[in-house]
């Protein structure tokens, strides 16, 4: 009986991270929406997510570290109550700065919520079911792209965009109530002082592992936060088709976490991160030239969403299985240094498409993950070389 409840927890906790997903990544569909309703142009619009990321990493790294001694239940009940709140300021939010604040809230409190949730799953499930029971909280995180993105979009060329975030709102008070029952408590623990939660990163595998971690998500975020804008001008999609595609992405992303979590229980994170990284790579190239063609950007998004998301469980149980006493230390680090590379993403590709063309995001996106492969190349010969030294 304890193990179908906690099986059902951990899906409680995925859909958790669906609600910070769609709620971080709704805003790229709307993204034009916004800019003309708020009148700033698109990359002023695209610093809502630039604001998102640096403040998802503060929650990630900081109120963890703070929340470390409190009950872990109550510290995710307190999280994901305030993502509601971030939501409800969302839907009141008739003018720019209102709409910022509201992306603070949220982001903060959702950095805290994953970085608690994977921790969770890992704490609740046996052993040798941990990549996966992870990859169930990451797969609710990019089911929000299979379902969350393109459904908000889709809605928000019916209603009012506001009300997508009153949705959210809404639809995380039952989850609020099922997490509050079922739930097992887990202790907090004395929290490491912050010299010396550095400390781990002067281990250079840990380093390198999370520098993988801000190259690989920037050039992803560079490409999706402006997706919206780059379909509607290369290949002249209506609101209607950016959502279609959104849903392509989305649904081959849900397939790459799932197959990230099998792939690693079976072969390892060495093979698992290095191949998917290799065709996020040529992907990110190969859309330079079918970003012009319906169906070539829809065969393209399929491989890109399956690429990138299968990066995702595989690198946690990685970065996890190097420092495993201090598991939500390194998973803080590691989700606070993602948003960090998703608001430099951000950042640099409003910056692309306001000096340059929004054409060119793709192929600069591909450097990127190309200097994320170099990174975890060196971490894993390291801990191969450190594997030998202790055999």
């Amino acid at each position: 009986m304890k193990k179908y409840i906690n099986q059902l927890t951990i899906i409680l906790l995925a859909l958790g991270a669906f609600v910070t997903g769609t709620s971080e990544f709704v805003v790229s569909g709307i993204l034009e929406l916004i800019s003309f309703e708020l009148d700033v142009s698109i990359a002023m619009a695209g610093q809502l997510i630039t604001i998102y990321s640096l403040s998802y990493a503060i929650g990630a790294l900081v109120l963890v570290m703070l929340t470390a001694k409190f009950d872990r239940k109550k510290v995710l009940l307190y999280a994901i109550s305030m993502v509601m709140l971030g939501n409800l300021v969302a839907f009141f939010s008739y003018n720019f700065v209102m709409l910022m604040l509201s992306r603070i809230i949220m982001a903060m409190s959702g950095g805290l919520y994953i970085v608690v949730a994977t921790n969770y799953a890992a704490q609740i499930t046996v052993p040798e079911k941990r990549g996966s029971a992870m990859a169930t909280v990451i797969t609710g995180f990019t089911v929000s792209l299979v379902l969350g993105v393109p459904i908000g979009t889709l809605l928000a060329g019916y209603v009012d965009w506001h009300y997508i975030f009153l949705i959210i709102a809404l639809g995380t008070v039952l989850l609020l109530a099922g997490l509050y029952k079922l739930l097992p408590a887990i202790k907090g623990n004395q929290p490491l002082p912050f010299k010396q939660q550095l400390h781990i990163m002067k281990d250079k595998r840990v380093l390198t592992g999370l520098l993988t971690t801000i190259f690989w998500i920037l050039g992803y975020t560079m490409v999706f936060a402006y997706i919206a804008p780059l379909l509607s001008n290369t290949a002249g999609f209506s609101i209607r088709m950016t959502s279609i595609a959104l849903f392509v992405l989305g649904s081959f992303a849900f397939i790459g976490s799932r197959f990230g979590g099998y792939a690693v229980d079976k072969w390892g994170p060495n093979r698992t991160i290095s191949l998917s990284l290799s065709v996020h790579i040529v992907t990110l190239f190969v859309l330079a030239f079918t970003q012009y063609s319906t169906t070539g950007i829809f065969i393209t998004l399929a491989v890109w969403g399956i690429a990138t998301w299968t990066t995702t469980p595989a690198k946690q149980f990685y970065l996890v299985s190097l420092k495993p006493q201090s598991a939500e230390t390194v998973l803080s680090f590691n989700t606070a240094l993602m948003n960090i590379g998703m608001m430099l993403g951000s950042a640099l590709g409003g910056v692309i498409i306001q000096y340059l063309d929004v054409i060119h995001l793709s192929w600069i996106a591909g450097i990127s993950v190309i200097i994320a492969l170099v990174f975890i190349r060196w971490s894993l010969y390291l801990n191969h070389h450190v594997e030998t030294i202790n055999d």
